[in-house]
């Protein structure tokens, strides 16, 4: 599934056997998911490594949503994304994430957390959690984040399957800026 403001590829399963196996892969952690987006900021290393948790924090007109939380307070659960810059811009990056978890709003969160907020996202600052003040809800679209690579063991014949879907123009890489 994915949020109301990402594109790129979504997996239909025909049975429901089919459906059973390929969820529990994605419980295991055996679904190669990985995303393009653009970030503000310019990282200065070219990889990163984010584990922050996720959990539920207060939010004005939903009660609670997800956002990142501290690793002390027990509330959050697992989640881990790497990061890889493509291209630097003026004030922000083109980013492959590859995430091992599947959090809600997972790279909108750790990306924040790391710094580096996703362009056009109201909701979402740094430290990855909800903008002050902010009245944004999480389905609110303007950022560029893209689910451009899928890969999985088919459930049937077991054999490794690998979907690509070509990103944006403005999440490909040769542009020298951007416009938001």
């Amino acid at each position: 599934r994915l949020g109301r403001g990402t594109s790129g590829i979504v997996l239909f399963a025909r049975r429901r056997e089919a459906f059973a196996e390929v969820s529990q892969a994605w419980s295991r952690g055996e679904v190669l998911k990985s995303y393009r987006t653009l970030a503000s900021g310019v990282p200065a290393a070219d990889e990163l490594d984010i584990d922050v948790p996720i959990g539920r924090v207060p939010h004005p007109l939903l009660k609670t949503i997800h956002a990142a939380v501290s690793k002390n307070d027990g509330s959050g659960k697992p989640a881990r994304s790497h990061v890889r810059v493509l291209e630097r811009r003026d004030g922000c990056a083109l980013m492959d994430v590859r995430i091992f978890t599947g959090r809600p709003h997972q790279i909108r969160i750790h990306l924040a957390a790391a710094g580096h907020p996703l362009v056009g996202d109201t909701l979402y600052g740094e430290g990855g959690i909800p903008r002050a003040g902010c009245q944004a809800l999480p389905g609110d679209a303007g950022y560029y984040l893209h689910n451009a690579l899928l890969g999985f063991s088919h459930p049937i014949t077991k054999e490794w399957i690998e979907i690509t879907c070509f990103p944006p123009p403005i999440l490909r890489t040769g542009r020298s800026g951007v416009s938001t």
